[in-house]
């Protein structure tokens, strides 16, 4: 049988294979929540840094004080 009496598919296919052997899997990642707990470290000393509702309104009051100094 020649390649050109085979039957064609209407749609290509491909075919995977594996090469080599996996590596096998950690049971606990290196770095778990490093970035989650990047975030909440604040500053060299390394404390956590204060709740989000805690830092906005200090953020909003110096706003404040400083637009009352603006004029």
């Amino acid at each position: 049988m020649s390649h050109a009496d085979t039957e064609k598919p209407e749609t290509p296919s491909w075919a995977l294979a594996l090469v080599g052997a996996p590596a096998p899997a950690r049971a606990v990642p290196a770095r778990p929540l490093a970035p989650f707990l990047v975030q909440l470290i604040d500053g060299p000393a390394g404390s956590l840094r204060p709740p989000r509702n805690q830092r906005s309104r200090e953020a909003s009051e110096r706003y404040a004080a400083g637009a009352k100094r603006m004029g």
